[in-house]
């Protein structure tokens, strides 16, 4: 009997502690969270009220910039995360890069990198040197612009074969005004003087180097009648000539 009044205000207070335990640990999870909402504020540090917007834009819209920015600016100075609002408004039309900084206590800086084109890509979009096709709808202004046409997917090896092959007739003062590769990989040029040159799907490079080397000085004084030379012949080539009315026959 006596050992059961002994164990009876043990398990008691043993219970008294355990509830006192979890209220003190819930008073001072509150505090604590209590604490930190209102040390927030003070955390971020001072808002960031003031944004400008630099780079030599033609295209780029500034108000477009400042939307993009405004939307991911942090509450304040110190939780702004500066990569975030340049990947934003790196998505915007036309800006190639977005170099984003703080500047204490309340100014953001972003300074723009507008595309340079070098390409139409599919009659519509503008590529830029790495082979990206950075917009749509706006290739009409740049029809000075070399034209390139093939798969989406494959817009960057297009581009890379243009550069080879350009380079390639480019010391004979010649310009490639268009490249086709269609479906099958089979490149078709355009030079600026009007003459289509069929290079087929393998050995492109080569068969252009074949076509500066022997077809031009063969034709000579004829450029000016040839519609198209085919160059898919191993020991040779093919002449398409001109038509009274513009059209094409074939030799």
């Amino acid at each position: 009997m006596s050992e059961r009044n002994t164990e009876a205000p043990v398990q008691f207070w043993r219970r008294r502690i355990v509830v006192l335990g979890a209220a003190a640990g819930l008073l001072l999870a509150s505090a604590l969270s209590l604490a930190l909402w209102f040390a927030a504020p003070l955390l971020a540090g001072p808002a960031l009220t003031r944004l400008t917007v630099g780079g030599q834009l033609q295209h780029v819209d500034p108000n477009a910039v400042r939307a993009a920015a405004a939307a991911n600016v942090g509450r304040g100075f110190f939780n702004t995360r500066v990569e975030k609002v340049s990947a934003a408004i790196r998505q915007i039309p036309w800006v190639a890069e977005a170099d984003v900084r703080r500047e204490w206590p309340h100014t953001l800086h972003v300074e723009i990198v507008e595309e340079v084109p070098v390409a139409r890509w599919n009659a519509d979009g503008l590529i830029d040197a790495q082979g990206r096709v950075f917009v749509h709808g706006q290739a009409g202004a740049y029809k000075s612009l070399p034209l390139l046409t093939g798969d989406d997917a494959d817009v960057q090896d297009v581009l890379a074969e243009y550069d080879t092959l350009a380079a390639l007739v480019a010391p004979r003062g010649l310009a490639i005004a268009e490249l086709d590769v269609d479906a099958r990989g089979a490149a078709t040029v355009e030079l600026d003087d009007g003459i289509e040159v069929r290079l087929g799907r393998e050995d492109a490079a080569a068969r252009l180097a074949r076509f500066t080397a022997m077809a031009l000085p063969a034709l000579g004084a004829k450029l000016a009648t040839v519609a198209y030379v085919d160059m898919r012949y191993t020991n040779g080539f093919a002449v398409g000539w001109k038509t009274a009315g513009g059209g094409k026959q074939g030799a």
